[in-house]
């Protein structure tokens, strides 16, 4: 029986510790708290700043690890953290993990130093990547049979918000951006441009101007094909009734809403649900 334990403890499978992709923990560190690993780990280690302050060394210096800051040390990257110097303490959310391979492309955070991203998402962001880390936390912590899954995608749900705040994925002024959410947000509604103006705290003629400038097309045009988008998905997989879609996306009428539809897809509302099918 000894021997089976043995085997057992020393023969990774998918049912030992050693398999698990994903390690987390809260961390509480005092004045004197410091980790120094000189060939860093094989995994991914991410770190969120809950409260006090901590550092990040690299030959040139450090990394500022403050409240709503994340870190991220790729595998094979020194460890040289701590509390920073002058700070009480230092409190943060964790996680070794191996990434998903499309998750690859979400980790293109800014390097301060080679192996070392940070990332300072706005604060209503922050809250929700705080959110799913702890869950992420409490899953891999629990007796769940499936805790580890359950955990990658609570993490995978902190990653998605963090790549969001990258400058890659701000393609548009902050206001164009509202107000392309507000008008996908608002589909059913009798919507004007003033009002969404107004909804975005911008004049009608700027909000046009910069609007047709960035992406490519009037408001009233970008509301349309989202219309119709949405119209399309509801005939291809509901078999609710046109005149209930064309209510449900904005139209005012089920008349005009076949003429629009036709117009774009080449085919009538009817005649797309039934190629479809």
């Amino acid at each position: 029986m000894a021997e089976k334990l043995k085997d057992l403890a020393t023969r990774p499978d998918d049912h030992t510790p050693y398999a698990t992709p994903i390690v987390t923990g809260v961390l509480q560190g005092d004045a004197r708290y410091t980790t120094w690993r000189t060939r860093g780990t094989p995994d991914y280690l991410l770190m969120l700043t809950l409260a006090g302050r901590g550092r990040v060394g690299h030959a040139r210096g450090d990394v500022c690890a403050a409240p709503g800051e994340l870190v991220l040390i790729r595998p094979g990257t020194r460890h040289d953290y701590g509390t920073a110097r002058g700070a009480t303490h230092w409190e943060l959310i964790w996680a070794h993990f191996q990434p998903r391979p499309h998750w690859l492309e979400w980790l293109t955070w800014p390097e301060p130093a080679p192996g070392i991203l940070h990332l300072v998402p706005e604060s209503a962001l922050c809250t929700q990547i705080e959110a799913a880390l702890r869950l992420m936390d409490s899953f891999a912590r629990s007796a769940a049979p499936l805790r580890a899954a359950l955990a990658m995608h609570s993490l995978e749900e902190a990653l998605l918000g963090c790549a969001s705040a990258l400058p890659s994925a701000q393609r548009h002024d902050a206001r164009v951006a509202a107000a392309m959410a507000f008008l996908i947000e608002n589909l059913a509604l009798p919507l004007t441009l003033s009002g969404v103006a107004s909804a975005v705290g911008l004049s009608v003629s700027r909000l046009s101007h910069r609007f047709k400038d960035e992406v490519g097309i009037t408001p009233g045009q970008f509301l349309e094909h989202e219309r119709l988008a949405r119209a399309s998905q509801l005939l291809q997989f509901t078999t609710r009734p046109i005149a209930a879609i064309a209510e449900e996306v904005g139209f005012a009428s089920p008349i005009h809403f076949s003429l629009r539809f036709k117009k774009a897809f080449a085919l009538s509302p009817r005649e797309f649900r039934q190629r479809g099918r």
